[in-house]
């Protein structure tokens, strides 16, 4: 991950970035007490009508049926000025109760999605977890999808649009990955149509016992 604050590359387990210093209990003074946020979706300025909210969370819905393992959440914020929007993010995603007390460090497969509505701009940011394959770049292609209906103040679109692009671009990143890591299904699994089975096997193994 990259610091907040000045972007420098930051380790896990750093107490505070190692370029400006900045940490959690660094900014405590300045955000104050954080908002009890309630995942999937928290419309803390009160902007998304009734059939927005529903189209928003049936969308966040089947992401999260397609990746059980990812954990979305939607802010909606009135953030502050002075405030860079990254650093708001950082400090609701670690602060905002959005995600389980088990989710924590490299076991956090987060994704959080921070819209300032009052200026129609918006920030990405993801845990620990899904670090190893989800880019900086991934996250700019899914702002970049929601941007145009951000323009409009569609929020609620916004969301969805987001959500739609993380889910084809998780998709995308995901189906290599049983190659990669040479679990390949050319070779472990009979032909479903013929039946034949994969001649490695051992030959007391039919093909019934395959599925």
């Amino acid at each position: 991950m990259r610091c907040p604050a000045c972007r420098h590359p930051a380790l896990e387990h750093d107490p505070a970035c190692s370029r400006c210093g900045f940490s959690l209990e660094a900014i405590a003074p300045t955000m104050g007490i954080p908002p009890m946020l309630e995942a999937p979706l928290a419309d803390l300025s009160n902007v998304l009508s009734a059939s927005e909210r529903r189209a928003a969370l049936s969308t966040i819905h089947i992401l999260h049926q397609r990746f059980p393992q990812v954990s979305f959440a939607a802010v909606l914020f009135d953030l502050t000025p002075e405030v860079a929007p990254a650093v708001h993010a950082f400090w609701l995603f670690n602060r905002g109760s959005l995600f389980s007390a088990v989710e924590r460090a490299g076991d956090n497969h987060g994704v959080l999605l921070l819209i300032d509505t009052p200026r129609d701009r918006a920030v990405a940011m993801i845990g620990y977890g899904l670090e190893p394959f989800v880019s900086e770049l991934t996250l700019e292609v899914c702002l970049t999808a929601a941007s145009l209906s951000l323009a409009k103040s569609r929020y609620g679109a916004a969301i969805e649009a987001f959500v739609r692009e993380l889910e084809r671009q998780l998709t995308t990143l995901l189906h290599p990955l049983p190659r990669t890591f040479g679990y390949s299904e050319d070779t472990l699994w009979a032909d479903s149509a013929t039946r034949t089975p994969d001649p490695s096997l051992p030959a007391h193994i039919g093909t019934e016992d395959l599925y």
